[in-house]
């Protein structure tokens, strides 16, 4: 069917005959769209008070403008047991430690997939996606796990920010750039009969000049530094000569390796009960793959719920653009009523929104709080944000239960917390699912 004008004509006077439409339109005119659309009878019912609450920091982290919020998460979680360790009660890491490690294990990803991929032809899709982004800020758990048992941990005041760990955006566009370019040496070489050995011994020449542009960017990562500090009793401490691993299992010393991942999602290609993984998210050559094992949201919120009454926090993943009000901190299902507005309904299931795109994991953030009502119910969350104490309640957000079970795919807990039948499920050979997938 063509689109005609008589269609056209035909719409116009529809429109017209509702004289509330010219009211919108004049809004509309003036006026942010959510701003018109915002639900403030629903706003105005939320309240900043939880039944149980872990005792966290006066104020949020700032991942600043790079996309690593699950690498802050998962350092904010780690944080609240360093705090207790230290007596203090507020403590950071150096994200831009992390952060340097980071993309250089990830550039040695690409090239190693460049590799494996060099004869493939340059139409193909997996290799188009690497293309396509070579260097992503994103990342996910067993990211941060392979990057902290190698590499350990560090206090924000021994490496700290410079102005490419608050903005990767130009980082990004040169690294991108010198990587493509590596990509089209290493198929050059192969298209020219060159061995593999020759290509390997290229690559190291690669790895040294892309780790020249980072500590350029970055400054250099410390082998060892003195640290000092004053807990909550006035004593003071100080740390001389120490090594990012001493650092981490003195004053973290939690084993990683006892986390899982937890998924709950509805699509018919992931059923309950199995492990999955998706294809070429590794992003460390020799590092754990990202394992996850998919259960009942009834079993995955309550484990959710049982941390937390533990006094535990919870690293979680979901889609944060969703009914997000991010200036108040508010994650409210409802919260914009384009229905009103637009006069048409808009919604699909869980498991459409996820199949038609709507949808996907797009922020990491920690749940360090919930409010429980008379029935023992969850009413709603406290969320511990990484966009610093400028948004929110010094960078706390409000997650109604509703927001919760529309919008939440992922949780972190323990192994202690899972099944027999669980833990046995973990060990199965996971499926792999393609790189596109919904739940990549």
């Amino acid at each position: 069917m063509q689109i005609d004008l008589a269609m056209i004509h035909e719409y116009n006077r529809h429109i017209g005959d509702n004289p509330v439409n010219k009211l919108i339109m004049n809004a509309m005119g003036r006026v942010d769209l959510n701003e018109l659309a915002v639900n403030r009878d629903l706003i105005k019912s939320v309240d900043f008070s939880f039944s149980d609450e872990l005792d966290v920091a006066p104020e949020a982290t700032a991942q600043q403008k790079v996309g690593v919020c699950w690498m802050f998460a998962a350092m904010n979680m780690l944080r609240y047991y360093t705090q207790k360790k230290l007596n203090v009660k507020s403590f950071e890491f150096s994200g831009p430690y992390l952060m340097f490690w980071d993309k250089l294990e990830k550039a040695n990803y690409f090239l190693e997939k460049m590799i494996t991929f060099r004869d493939r032809p340059a139409s193909d899709r997996e290799l188009h996606s690497f293309l396509s982004n070579p260097l992503p800020d994103g990342g996910d758990w067993y990211m941060f796990v392979n990057l902290v048992k190698k590499y350990g941990m560090v206090p924000a005041s021994v490496m700290q920010h410079a102005a490419y760990s608050k903005d990767s955006t130009q980082h990004n566009l040169v690294l991108a750039g010198k990587l493509r370019q590596y990509a089209a040496r290493i198929r050059e070489m192969a298209q020219t009969g060159q061995s593999l050995d020759a290509i390997q011994a290229a690559r190291t020449t690669f790895l040294a000049e892309l780790y020249q542009i980072m500590v350029v960017c970055f400054g250099t990562p410390p082998e060892t530094f003195d640290w000092s500090y004053r807990n909550e009793d006035k004593q003071y401490f100080r740390e001389q000569g120490m090594t990012p691993h001493q650092f981490y299992d003195k004053y973290v010393g939690i084993d990683l390796d006892e986390y899982v991942n937890l998924w709950s999602t509805p699509l018919a290609d992931t059923p309950y009960g199995k492990t999955y993984t998706i294809a070429h998210t590794r992003k460390m050559v020799g590092g754990e793959p990202n394992l996850a094992l998919n259960i009942p949201f009834e079993t995955f919120k309550a484990y959710a719920l049982k941390k937390i009454k533990n006094h535990e926090p919870i690293l979680f993943s979901c889609d944060v653009g969703k009914d997000s009000l991010r200036k108040e901190g508010l994650l409210l299902k409802g919260i914009y009523n384009y229905d009103l507005l637009f006069q048409t309904h808009f919604g699909l299931e869980k498991a459409q929104r996820l199949e038609m795109g709507e949808t996907s994991m797009t922020h990491c953030m920690l749940i360090v709080g919930v409010d429980i009502d008379n029935e023992g119910q969850p009413v709603k969350w406290k969320v511990e944000n990484s966009w610093g104490a400028d948004v929110g309640k010094k960078g706390y957000f409000v997650m109604s239960d509703e927001w919760f079970s529309d919008n939440v795919y992922q949780v972190i807990v323990p192994k202690k917390y899972l099944s027999p039948e669980e833990l046995e499920q973990l060990q199965q050979e996971p499926v792999v699912l393609p790189l596109w997938h919904p739940m990549s």
